[in-house]
């Protein structure tokens, strides 16, 4: 038998996890958007890579507001940005790695209560089920097996 306190931060990681499943689509709308806005605030530069008989070469052109826009790339609200991104690009991939794990009742469960957003009346008609303490089993079981696939999760906001 647990302790409180096990029970309690035990329902703490699985309310943390259900956050973070929740949010999924959501943080994968926050991905392109920052990705829309670093792209406005990067400057309009492309590379050239080509050879010739005296060798290769390597040059950069860049668009008349240049020299501004250099000074900008490493600026505050672009690293921000950056940072953001590869956020939200961690906690994607670690749900997509972690459900792809699961059985496919299980998938189906995080689809239909997590990404959907359905209540558990519908997800146990969506699965099945007769009996909705069964739903509630299977959802035990998947946030047991998601703390543990999830768990570099938990320590981000």
């Amino acid at each position: 038998m647990k302790s409180g306190g096990c029970v309690n931060q035990d329902s703490m990681k699985k309310r943390q996890i259900e956050n973070h499943l929740r949010f999924y689509k959501t943080y994968l709308v926050g991905i392109k958007n920052c990705e829309q806005q670093l792209d406005y605030i990067l400057p309009n530069i492309t590379t050239k890579f080509g050879a010739d008989n005296h060798g290769a070469f390597f040059y950069v052109v860049a668009d008349s507001t240049c020299n501004i826009a250099i000074d900008r790339i490493e600026g505050k609200r672009a690293l921000d940005l950056k940072e953001e991104i590869e956020k939200y690009k961690i906690i994607t991939q670690s749900i997509e790695k972690a459900i792809a794990e699961l059985k496919p009742q299980e998938q189906d469960f995080v689809k239909y209560r997590y990404f959907d957003c359905s209540p558990m009346h519908d997800v146990k008609t969506k699965l099945g089920y007769s009996e909705e303490k069964s739903v509630y089993r299977l959802r035990r079981h998947v946030l047991d097996k998601l703390i543990i696939s999830l768990h570099n999760l938990l320590s981000f906001k």
